[in-house]
């Protein structure tokens, strides 16, 4: 005979254990006696479909959580990792920067070496020429501390290097005009980036002028720095702007009336600046020639120690002479280098790269000429 809980599982025909309803869905009968839970069929069905529900929610979240989790993973990791690249990307950049410091450093100080040995030189012939002139050795004296000099360490030969490497950098310039001149895809605003480069090495060449000019003006405005054939053409260190203007002015074609009438202009506007610097020049030459005439006057009429106080005295204004030079070169340069920038306003992107093919083509022809001059076969 079934127990109280057996018949009434028996008339509902089904058995449940206790593990396979969840709590508060089953109603409990003599729970310490047997543990058996009598379910109703709609109870059980229930609440097995609320447990599945429950379950795959449970599931589903977990996965979710857990995709979320590797993927956060995998982007921190590619976060890390492009913050390591650039990390060691940055280093890698301070590493050479830290090179090349110290290679710059090297340099320089093998320069202020080179430079200390030619002074002890310099002291050296100083010392043998008072000990074989005495007179001289004063007057070499009182114009060293003179107020009017500025004495500097300089050499001319470093700024005939660098306008060599000057000249293969505008080559490489006028090669990128030449080539975007003759592709007809170029638009306007590439060629204007290459135009406006090949001005700004243009401002670096007056730049370099500039400096050999406090250094060693005579060097400059000889010229020797340049071909033969440019230095017979040369005017204070350098091309004359009217003479330029009229090279381009039969090359750079069509020109608008308006164009035509700046470029005379221009033109008339640097001749006249030209002819103002060519008279100063010969005014200062002649006012040096007649100081240096007159100390060889009052030297030779005077006592040994007069002469030397006027050699001095006279030297030291021939010095304070000379100084002009360099205002006049400088001058010159800066005239130059604004026709050019005059010259690019008035033209047009495509006619100013012409015009810079033109200039660069004609002293590429004189230093040509220079070369088949020098090789020349001699009887």
């Amino acid at each position: 005979m079934a127990p109280p809980g057996m018949a009434a599982a028996a008339d509902d025909g089904r058995f449940c254990l206790p593990w396979a309803a969840p709590a508060g869905a089953a109603q409990f009968e003599n729970w310490g006696d047997s543990g058996i839970v009598v379910t109703s069929p709609l109870t059980e069905a229930t609440s097995t479909d609320v447990s599945g529900d429950k379950q795959q929610a449970q599931m589903g979240g977990a996965m979710t959580q857990s995709v979320a989790v590797h993927v956060d993973s995998c982007a921190v990791s590619k976060d890390g990792s492009s913050r390591d690249q650039k990390v060691q990307r940055r280093l890698a950049q301070n590493r050479e920067a830290a090179r090349k410091s110290r290679m710059r450093k090297k340099a320089y100080i093998v320069e202020l070496e080179s430079s200390r040995v030619k002074l002890a030189q310099l002291e050296q012939e100083l010392q043998r020429a008072r000990q074989q002139a005495p007179p001289e050795a004063m007057i070499c004296s009182a114009l060293r501390f003179h107020p009017a000099i500025n004495y500097r360490v300089y050499s001319a030969s470093a700024f005939d290097l660098e306008y060599a490497r000057w000249l293969d950098e505008h080559q490489r310039h006028m090669t990128d005009l030449r080539v975007a001149l003759a592709a007809p895809q170029i638009g306007d605003d590439d060629l204007r980036v290459l135009v406006d480069g090949a001005m700004l090495h243009y401002e670096h060449m007056f730049r370099l002028k500039g400096a050999a000019t406090r250094a060693d003006v005579f060097h400059v405005l000889s010229g020797m720095w340049a071909s033969p054939a440019e230095r017979f053409f040369m005017w204070l260190g350098g091309f004359r702007s009217s003479e330029l203007l009229k090279v381009l002015a039969g090359h750079v074609e069509p020109l608008t009336e308006q164009q035509l009438v700046g470029i005379c202009s221009l033109r008339q506007s640097s001749q006249q600046a030209e002819d103002a610097l060519s008279q100063g020049m010969e005014a200062l030459q002649q006012a040096l020639a007649d100081t240096l005439a007159a100390a060889a006057a009052a030297g030779a009429g005077a006592g040994a120690a007069d002469s030397v106080t006027n050699y001095m005295g006279q030297m030291a204004v021939a010095m304070g002479k000379l100084a002009t030079v360099e205002n006049f070169l400088r001058q010159a340069d800066l005239l130059r280098q604004q026709t050019l920038q005059q010259m690019r306003r008035i033209l047009t992107t495509r006619q100013a790269a012409r015009a810079l093919l033109v200039v660069s083509d004609y002293f590429s022809r004189l230093r040509a000429l220079s070369s088949l001059w020098l090789t020349r076969p001699r009887d």
